[in-house]
């Protein structure tokens, strides 16, 4: 496992909390420059959230949807180019945020906007040549009990159509070559301790995605989660935080944002307490894994320093 073929994930990016201002983050020349920055950080691999909310700014130059690409690049095969020219070599996989569209009590209308959503991101995940669509299996826990405070008594539905609308962008992923892995996020409705149940109801039709500080923050141990799992194992995240949830952060509508602190759930890898070293150890000295692995710097307050800060983890790592 050579830290040269460790992805980095854009989602360092957000114009929500930290730099840059929205007049950069949504000019085509704050990405171009990105790239370069990117792969002289010593990574030529990227992994891209995809965001439909885009969508509907077809002058943005944010990167994040197909939309956006046709618009500013023509299409995804010049856009491509592009990215080598910057010394950006393939795009790893594709993530995919179910929770957005879980913006009321009809549950037809969650469905039917992840499925139709979810469909165009695969497709474009294929065209650019990731190997990995990682999507969220569910919507918050706090956002989904929000508009159904009955929650317990539509579990067994929602979960079924879960599984129905899973195992259909399985099958088309897998016609595409792209692997299909869940995300197992500690706020989800299939959190640690339920997502290996939703993969068996999959039938092996798809894998899962760990990431390391979302088992952390639901009090699993990542080792013994990853050697008892690793079979069904298609994607690695090196995420870090120093939060635990005592409080049932979990169950709130925002639990990347919790209420009532100025509390960071996540922090540049390196920076909090995940044994990384202890995971990375792991997976490459006695699981001789070889699947796709990314890290991850979500919430950086300093996205260049964030690519500095990951770039010499993973030199520490190596030795």
């Amino acid at each position: 496992m050579k830290s040269e073929n460790i992805a980095i994930s854009l989602d360092l990016i957000n114009r929500h909390y930290q730099e840059p201002n929205r007049n950069r983050y949504e000019s085509r020349y704050f990405w171009e420059e990105l790239y370069s920055l990117v792969a002289a950080s010593g990574f030529s691999s990227i992994e891209m959230p995809y965001e439909p909310v885009w969508q509907f700014g077809g002058r943005s130059g944010v990167p994040f949807n197909r939309y956006c690409i046709n618009t500013k690049y023509g299409d995804v095969a010049t856009y491509r180019t592009l990215l080598k020219e910057r010394g950006i070599d393939r795009v790893s996989g594709i993530t995919f945020d179910s929770n957005l569209f879980m913006r009321n009590a009809n549950l037809d209308f969650y469905f039917g906007a992840t499925g139709h959503f979810a469909r165009e991101a695969l497709g474009y995940a294929a065209e650019i040549g990731a190997s990995y669509f990682a999507i969220s299996p569910s919507p918050f826990y706090g956002r989904m009990a929000q508009y159904h405070p009955d929650l317990q008594n539509v579990m067994e539905d929602f979960t079924a159509r879960t599984v129905k609308l899973l195992s259909e962008l399985a099958e088309i992923a897998a016609g595409s070559g792209v692997e299909l892995v869940l995300r197992n996020e500690y706020w989800s409705l299939f959190g640690p301790q339920k997502i290996v149940s939703l993969l068996e109801a999959l039938d092996g039709k798809a894998k899962m995605d760990v990431d390391s500080a979302n088992l952390f923050i639901a009090g699993v141990s990542a080792e013994a989660f990853i050697k008892n799992n690793i079979r069904q194992i298609g994607c690695v995240h090196l995420t870090d935080t120093n939060f635990t949830d005592g409080n049932n952060i979990w169950k709130t509508a925002n639990p990347e944002f919790p209420e009532g602190r100025a509390t960071q759930v996540f922090r540049d890898p390196g920076t909090g307490s995940v044994n990384l070293e202890s995971i990375t150890t792991l997976l490459r000295d006695e699981l001789d894994y070889r699947g796709p692995i990314t890290c991850s710097a979500r919430q950086t307050r300093d996205p260049f320093r964030a690519l500095t800060r990951t770039r010499a983890l993973l030199n520490q790592l190596e030795k």
